[in-house]
């Protein structure tokens, strides 16, 4: 009886493994789709490791297993000068992305842009205004200092200017 239960235990061992290595073995493709911009987008898989997709290489080959985003660097020229954003999350629609075998997924994020403001009070005369870039997955964006300081001006209902300013830093 014992001998059974080693070879039903090595045929299970055995078999899993053959799975493990079929899934691991199961290959897709991504490409990134941002609207002209240059984009860096790592990904991060536990048990994995790590990739790296970039704009203009076309479809990239990569595992076929679901991946979640690590880093977002999104460079280029719109309409002035050279910008560069980096997302590090909240993610948006680009939380967890489902690589199907032999397939393509296409991932559209970066521009067009949604900018928004955001006023916090400080205090009883101290207010911040701050904004935030949100991409068209819904990723966000933090500002980098390479890029120029963005400019405010603060309008009321008749276009009387109230106040302007740039932003800072800190």
């Amino acid at each position: 009886m014992k001998k059974k239960d080693i070879w039903i235990s090595l045929a299970i061992i055995t078999a899993s493994v053959f799975v493990i290595y079929f899934y691991t073995q199961r290959k897709g493709y991504i490409e990134i789709d941002t609207g002209g911009a240059n984009a860096t987008l790592e990904l991060r898989n536990n048990l994995f490791g790590n990739a790296t997709i970039r704009t203009g290489a076309g479809p990239t080959e990569i595992r076929a297993i679901p991946h979640r985003p690590k880093l977002l660097r999104i460079t280029g020229m719109q309409g002035g000068p050279d910008f560069r954003l980096d997302s590090y999350g909240p993610w948006g629609k680009l939380s967890k992305i489902n690589v199907e075998n032999n397939k393509t997924t296409v991932l559209r994020m970066g521009p067009p842009f949604v900018i928004k403001p955001a006023i916090h009070n400080s205090g009883s005369k101290i207010r911040t205004i701050d904004f935030t870039i949100t991409g068209q997955a819904g990723e966000q964006y933090r500002f980098s200092r390479s890029a120029p300081v963005p400019k405010i001006k603060i309008i009321d209902e008749q276009g009387n200017t109230l106040a302007s300013g740039s932003f800072g830093f800190g």
